[in-house]
């Protein structure tokens, strides 16, 4: 019963500031341009600076458990690719594959994940943890821009090599994901006001992103993707890592490595993944739904897969 009581409280502000979103833009306190210039702001500066300071805080430099790391990316590009391949097969609208496949894969292990698995085992986790972050964030970036360039419903964007490499190049998100990794290669430190600032600017990120997310979500359109959602949560939550984890225990992986396996693979989809979805024209609507409904079921199939692994000795 822990466990599900540390999901919920970690779910429930998250709902909470999404319904200060949602009614703020219901009763007209803020306004659509308003909501507009705010995503702006959020993924050209916060987020990144968010990234930025937590792959930088976290860097450790140890590499030592490769086999934690070969099992992660792997299982994280096996996803990519599987999503790849099934979605367009069921989705015929470019704009809603993207933002699927995205949903499927993207997992908000640093928000969600991370703490539950920290409340497991400890400040044992940390070195492991952070050497996952400074591959897989990079990774989730760089395949979102790849996968949402190709599915982009602006007609005019012509999807070429060196268009999606210029996308890649100058995306927020990856160059804050990479600035994070050399600061933390480098040890790079600032003064202390500078520190402050981009301290206070990062901790604005989750709660406006939030937010938008909140005041940009519509009953109407939730109705209407009511099936894609249903698929994108259930592919999110259990059949990626149900898979996942069946196959690491038959490998071995058991402890603390399955629980950070576990925080990367069965969290709730990263609200990160609404942003760049409206910030590069595909369905930002299906993904904010994707998220909010992978977040509220979390709160259950995390607290499951943990109770079970836990009965059966594996954790």
């Amino acid at each position: 019963m822990g466990s599900f009581v540390f999901s919920f409280n970690v779910v429930a502000p998250l709902f909470i500031l999404m319904a200060v979103g949602y009614f703020s833009k219901r009763f007209k306190f803020v306004s659509e341009e308003f909501l507009h210039q705010l995503n702006r702001f959020v993924f050209n500066f916060c987020l990144p600076i968010m990234l930025f300071r937590d792959i930088m805080f976290s860097y450790e430099g140890n590499f030592s458990n490769m086999r934690l790391l070969y099992i992660t990316v792997g299982g994280t590009i096996c996803t990519i690719l599987f999503s790849v391949l099934i979605i367009p097969f069921f989705v015929k609208i470019n704009g809603q594959r993207g933002s699927m496949i995205q949903g499927i894969y993207r997992s908000n292990a640093l928000i969600y994940g991370f703490p539950i698995v920290t409340e497991m085992y400890g400040d044992a986790v940390i070195g492991d943890v952070s050497m996952l972050m400074c591959v897989i964030i990079p990774l989730y970036n760089i395949a979102a821009v790849i996968i949402l360039a190709i599915f982009s419903e602006d007609k005019k964007c012509k999807v070429t090599f060196k268009s999606i490499m210029q996308n890649i190049a100058t995306n927020p998100l990856i160059i804050g994901s990479i600035a994070g990794v050399l600061g933390g290669i480098s040890r790079l430190k600032f003064p202390y006001a500078i520190e402050v600032s981009l301290k206070q600017l990062a901790g604005l990120a989750t709660p406006l992103a939030l937010f938008i997310m909140g005041g940009d979500f519509k009953i109407k359109s939730f109705q209407n993707n009511i099936i894609k959602v249903i698929i994108a949560t259930t592919f999110r939550l259990v059949v990626i890592p149900v898979s996942i984890i069946i196959l690491c225990i038959s490998w071995g992986f058991s402890g603390m490595d399955l629980a950070i396996i576990l925080s990367f693979f069965a969290t709730p989809t990263a609200m990160a993944s609404y942003i760049m979805a409206k910030n590069m024209n595909n369905d930002h609507d299906l993904a904010g739904q994707i998220v909010v409904l992978t977040t509220a079921c979390s709160c259950i199939t995390v607290f499951l897969l943990i109770y079970f692994l836990r009965i059966y000795g594996c954790l």
